[in-house]
């Protein structure tokens, strides 16, 4: 998998919010892997999108107050530079902290625990992107798959196809780019009206089957349409980049992952 599919993929992603579409699930994309592989400099690059939040740590009462932020459409995108901090405090909180993250990808977040369930509330809805590593991962698959966590996201399991890249790049001094400069630079432009749902039933048939691996069949599909069809969007001259960026990206959501490469 080549860094420019899982950079295009995760900001197409972001921009699945203006994608019109029946299906209100906004998903999310779990980035997995060893330490050092360069997963939360790839989430990173939603930070050039005002409508996105990248956050260290997120408690219950931080998530209720971001709802309104949320509801709005002021915040489209959550994400956890490290996922794993979540889960570092009570069991009983971080479960809390996990059913929000649940309902924010899906049906939608509505009221804390100690507000009153018979008041009127807009849904909250977000796409959600997380960084774990793979030990983290398989220590909470089995309770994620039985509680239906797993299947509201793409988990996208890659390594570094040259382990001393970053090494490397600090030895010589040298910051890593992750495209060249001839014309493949990252664009981060944002829609200023609804992007149309183009993904044809052919393609939709393509992605179902890229998804094979993967526990979210439903919603991981429906993000996959909204994120073809952001691609669509951005690269209009360009018929065959949009599915080509996500069979190179699908790649890693394969039973055996993918090498990254730069």
């Amino acid at each position: 998998m080549h860094i420019r599919s899982l950079v295009e993929v995760i900001s197409a992603a972001h921009l699945s919010h203006y994608v019109e579409s029946p299906f209100k699930e906004r998903g999310g994309i779990m980035l997995i892997g060893p330490p050092a592989s360069l997963k939360s400099a790839m989430v990173e690059v939603i930070d050039c999108y005002p409508n996105a939040n990248i956050a260290t740590d997120l408690t219950i009462k931080q998530a209720a107050r971001l709802r309104d932020d949320f509801a709005g459409g002021k915040i489209a995108t959550m994400a956890f530079t490290d996922f794993a901090k979540l889960y570092q405090r009570h069991n009983s909180t971080a479960a809390n902290i996990e059913g929000f993250v649940r309902a924010l990808t899906a049906e939608g977040f509505r009221q804390v625990n100690w507000e009153d369930s018979r008041t009127q509330c807009l849904p909250a809805r977000a796409m959600v992107l997380g960084c774990m590593t793979q030990s983290f991962y398989m220590n909470k698959y089995t309770n994620w798959r039985d509680d239906g966590f797993t299947r509201r996201f793409l988990w996208s399991l890659f390594r570094l196809e040259d382990p001393n890249l970053i090494v490397n790049a600090i030895i010589n001094e040298t910051k890593i780019e992750f495209f060249n400069g001839n014309g493949h630079g990252f664009n981060g432009r944002i829609p200023t009206a609804p992007i149309p749902m183009t993904c044809t039933k052919v393609e939709a048939k393509m992605l179902s089957d890229l998804l094979r691996y993967q526990d979210s069949k439903e919603i991981g599909l429906t993000m996959l349409k909204k994120i073809l069809s952001a691609l669509k969007w951005k690269f209009p001259k360009e018929r065959r980049t949009p599915m080509r960026i996500i069979v190179d990206f699908a790649e890693s959501l394969g039973k055996d992952g993918a090498d990254l490469k730069l």
